[in-house]
C-alpha cells in the first residue's frame, strides 16, 4: 500500500518579501511585487518591468566566505531551503531526505560572466573559483551539501513548469516507498541579457498603444505579454509515515497528480486546451475526485494570449463555464521556473486564513475566457485545489492538493 504524501514545511523568497508571511500577507492584500527595473538599463527595450526580489539579504543565510563562492541563483535556493527546513524542523545531515529542484536559470548568471570573461580577455581571464556555478544542478547540489542531505539530488529544467514537475516527481517517489522525505520545488533568477533576449523574442508585456500600462494581466482581454520574476518557493515533502513520527505539523496533503503534453512550436504555447484538460482530469482521476470536488484551482496563466486562451477552454472542459474560483498569481510574481511552487504554497497556506488571493491586473476579463476569477481576496470555498504548470513548448503538470486546517 503506497504511503500518503503530506507538506510540512514552506521556505518563500519572492518579489513580496522572505518567508511565508510575507508572500500570504501580500497575496491577500493584492500587492504586486511587479515593479520597474532599477538594477539595470533597460534602455532600447519594449519593456520595463518585472518582479524582483525584495528584502532579500543573501547574507542574512550564508557566511562572508561562502557568500563569495556561491552565485545569485545558488544564495536564493540555499536561503529557500533554510527557510523551509526551519519551518519543518527537518532533521538534516541524514541519508533520509532527498533534494529535487526545478529551476530554468540555475547556472545562468556565472556561465554569462564566464562568456564574457573569455571573449574579453581569453582563457586566462576566466576565474576557476566560480565555474562549479554553471552547472545546471549546481544550486540543488549545493543545498545538500550545505545541510547533509545525502538522498537523490535531482533538478529539473521544464522552463516555466519547472518547480511543479520536481515536485511530482519527489511526490511520486515517496508514494513508491523510495524515501522518506525531500526539500522540493524551486528557485529562478535572471539579470540584464536574459531579459533583454525575452524582449527581443517580444513576449513580454508592454505598454499599449492606448496608453494602457505594462503590465501582467491573466485572463484579461489587454493581456499582452506576461512578466518576468523571481523567487525561491521550497516546500518539505515528506510521507505520511514519517511525518507522523516526529511529530511534524502538516499543512497539506497531496491527493493527485497528472502530466502531459500538447503539440507546439519550441518556445510556443499549446494551440488548444485538450493536453492540459487530459491533465486536470488525470490529476482528479488520480485522487478520486470529481471536478465539483474542486475548491480552487491555480492556473498557469500568465497572461500570455495563448496560453491564457488555452488554459481557460481546458477549465470549461473539465468544469464548465466560470463553473470554478480560479486564481493565478502570474499578476503578482510574474512568471517563472518557481511559480508552480509558490502556487502550492499559496493553495495550502491561504485557505488557513479562510481566502483565496485575487488575481491581479484582470479587471477586464476576456468574454472568449470564460473563468471565474476575481481581482479581491475571496472566501475559501473548501479545502481541495487544482495547481496547473505549462511551460512553453507544451509540457503539463497538475498536482490536486488539500489544505488541512490549522490546530
Amino acid at each position: 500500500m503506497r504511503d500518503r504524501v503530506v507538506i510540512t514545511g514552506f521556505g518563500c523568497v519572492s518579489s513580496l518579501g522572505v518567508g511565508t508571511a510575507a508572500f500570504v500577507d501580500g497575496l491577500l492584500a493584492g500587492r504586486s511585487g511587479i515593479a520597474p527595473i532599477t538594477s539595470f538599463s533597460t534602455e532600447g527595450c519594449r519593456s520595463h518591468t518585472a518582479a524582483l526580489l525584495r528584502d532579500f539579504d543573501p547574507s542574512r543565510f550564508l557566511e562572508p566566505l561562502k557568500l563569495r563562492r556561491v552565485d545569485e541563483v545558488g544564495r536564493l535556493a540555499l536561503a529557500a531551503c533554510r527557510l523551509a527546513i526551519d519551518d519543518a524542523r527537518l532533521p538534516t545531515k541524514t541519508d533520509g531526505v532527498g533534494v529535487v529542484m526545478g529551476t530554468a536559470t540555475s547556472g545562468l548568471h556565472s556561465t554569462l560572466s564566464h562568456l564574457r570573461s573569455l571573449t574579453e580577455g581569453g582563457p586566462a581571464a576566466v576565474p576557476a573559483l566560480g565555474f562549479s556555478n554553471t552547472v545546471g544542478n549546481a544550486a540543488a547540489s549545493l543545498c545538500a551539501i550545505e545541510f547533509g542531505l545525502r538522498g537523490p539530488n535531482i533538478t529539473f529544467a521544464q522552463k516555466q513548469a519547472s518547480s511543479l514537475a520536481a515536485i511530482a516527481y519527489a511526490a511520486r517517489a515517496l508514494e513508491d516507498g523510495r524515501i522518506s522525505a525531500f526539500l522540493t520545488g524551486g528557485f529562478d533568477d535572471f539579470e540584464e541579457q536574459f531579459f533583454r533576449v525575452h524582449d527581443r523574442l517580444r513576449v513580454l508585456a508592454r505598454a499599449s498603444t492606448d496608453g494602457g500600462e505594462e503590465a501582467s494581466r491573466p485572463f484579461d482581454r489587454r493581456r499582452n505579454g506576461f512578466v518576468l520574476g523571481a523567487g525561491g518557493h521550497v516546500v518539505v515533502l515528506e510521507t505520511a509515515t514519517s511525518a507522523g513520527a516526529r511529530g511534524a505539523t502538516v499543512y497539506g496533503e497531496v491527493l493527485g497528480l497528472g502530466t502531459g503534453a500538447s503539440e507546439s512550436a519550441l518556445n510556443g504555447w499549446p494551440a488548444d486546451g485538450a493536453g492540459i484538460a487530459r491533465t486536470m482530469r488525470a490529476a482528479l482521476d488520480e485522487a478520486g475526485l470529481e471536478p465539483a470536488h474542486v475548491d480552487v484551482v491555480f492556473a498557469s496563466a500568465n497572461s500570455s494570449r495563448g496560453l491564457d486562451h488555452a488554459e481557460a477552454s481546458a477549465l470549461e472542459a473539465v468544469f464548465g463555464p466560470s463553473a470554478v474560483p480560479v486564481v493565478s498569481l502570474k499578476g503578482a510574481i510574474g512568471e517563472h521556473g518557481a511559480a508552480g511552487a509558490a502556487a502550492l504554497t499559496a493553495a495550502l497556506l491561504c485557505p488557513r486564513r479562510g481566502q483565496v488571493p485575487p488575481t491581479l491586473g484582470s479587471s477586464e476579463p476576456d468574454p472568449a475566457c470564460r473563468v471565474d476569477i476575481s481581482v479581491a481576496a475571496r472566501p475559501a470555498r473548501g479545502p481541495v485545489a487544482l495547481i496547473n504548470a505549462t511551460a512553453a513548448g507544451g509540457s503539463h503538470y497538475t498536482l490536486a492538493v488539500k489544505a488541512l486546517p490549522q490546530d
